[in-house]
């Protein structure tokens, strides 16, 4: 019986997961209506015993999630997962079918290693710092075994593929809250396919909103407000306490996370928590990060003209995604002017405030000031006081750990 979870970040991750990375490890990843370690523990039914990834991202991950400080059980298996799986019912099942602690079961995604289970005393004896680490342990006499349809994560974009299939799988976690017409009595909120709806507790719907669930679930959270005309066409998860703005369209895959505010046109876009964009304008293929605010009319580019394949510029390189539509990946803390127009295909780190006319340029480095017609480098101290005034009005606060995060990004752009 698998008791005891730990999850491991591997090693490409924090340069194939830019910018999400800079602050953040992958497991904080939005995976449909929740996140990715939220999404494991609920369908393993384990107890959370670490999170292993860099020192400092890891400080930093219990500093902000105390309630996933390790809690061992001190019986039972231990589950082992790489960052590169993603969870999904299939996968878990052929887990669970073949884990046990003796002897040490490995499973594989083709060639490469993903998980392992184990006793508790045979995890306490690997020492194991990183995935490297883990996949050097592994001996003849542990058990192979092929996962099959394992979905595996590499970039950012790669979730926009799993999302219509991951919301659906989870709306069985959400079905208690599923709505009936009864529950708008006024005939005034338009609703397709109520059964596969979910609303939470708490949560307020406007007259004239269409929710149409013709084609997968939406599931919303607790304490959500949605104002009057917008429309929700699912498959879409809106997190606790977000607000969707008057006229709202939001389309597929689109999945919106908790203390967001959104408005204006978005389609197959994430945002992760805390962030803004309130007002008209289209968002499309993106992931938007934490504490991020796009102002009035601000647009992204996710097509182009020429209908090729996309291609993205990583801190380690050039990146061929191989995907037609492609918008913003936008990191933490990153503020965008009225009117900012955003290529297809752009990167920005974290802590940028975007302003000027014309399109941007496909990076943005964390730090920059301006980034259109001119890029300077915004002043650390005036950068982390406006950190500090955005978290205040949500009353969160900027951690030491997320401080120290933060500096040591400001280091490595210096650097360069």
């Amino acid at each position: 019986m698998i008791t005891n979870l730990v999850l491991v970040e591997h090693p490409t991750h924090p340069t194939t997961l830019y910018p999400f990375s800079i602050l953040h490890l992958p497991w904080e990843l939005r995976y449909g209506a929740m996140t990715i370690i939220e999404t494991w523990l609920r369908l393993t039914g384990t107890t959370l015993l670490d999170c292993l990834g860099r020192p400092a991202h890891r400080t930093s991950f219990y500093a902000r999630f105390p309630e996933y400080r390790g809690h061992q059980l001190g019986v039972g298996t231990v589950l082992v997962i790489s960052s590169r799986l993603l969870p999904t019912k299939e996968v878990v099942r052929q887990i669970t079918r073949h884990a046990c602690g003796n002897p040490p079961q490995c499973f594989y995604a083709g060639s490469e290693l993903v998980a392992l289970s184990c006793s508790l005393h045979q995890w306490e004896q690997l020492a194991a710092h990183d995935w490297h680490d883990l996949e050097r342990s592994v001996t003849p006499s542990w058990q192979k075994h092929e996962l099959r349809n394992a979905p595996l994560l590499t970039y950012l974009w790669d979730l926009f593929v799993y999302g219509d299939a991951t919301i659906a799988e989870q709306f069985e976690f959400y079905a208690d809250h599923t709505i009936h017409h009864a529950d708008y009595g006024s005939g005034s909120v338009a609703v397709l396919n109520a059964e596969a709806i979910a609303v939470g507790e708490n949560s307020s719907i406007a007259p004239l909103v269409v929710l149409d669930a013709s084609a997968g679930p939406i599931i919303i959270g607790n304490n959500v407000t949605i104002m009057p005309q917008a429309t929700i066409i699912g498959p879409c998860a809106i997190g606790d306490h977000s607000v969707i703005k008057v006229g709202a369209k939001i389309y597929p895959n689109t999945i919106i996370g908790p203390w967001c505010k959104v408005g204006g046109e978005v389609e197959c876009t994430i945002f992760q928590s805390f962030s803004n964009k309130q007002h008209d304008g289209f968002l499309g293929h993106s992931f938007i990060s934490e504490w991020v605010n796009l102002g009035a009319g601000a647009n992204t580019s996710n097509l182009k003209n020429t209908y090729r394949p996309i291609s993205v510029e990583l801190p380690s390189g050039k990146v061929a995604t191989g995907r037609t539509f492609l918008g913003l990946l936008c990191g933490d803390h990153t503020k965008a002017g009225i009117a900012t127009m955003f290529s297809t295909g752009t990167v920005v780190g974290i802590s940028a405030n975007i302003f000027g006319a014309g399109y941007t340029p496909t990076v943005i480095p964390s730090f920059t000031w301006g980034g259109i017609n001119e890029q300077r480098l915004y002043a650390l101290d005036v950068a982390l006081d406006t950190a500090r005034r955005s978290m205040a009005r949500r009353n969160r606060q900027l951690l030491p750990e997320e401080q120290a995060l933060m500096q040591a990004e400001y280091q490595r752009v210096l650097a360069k």
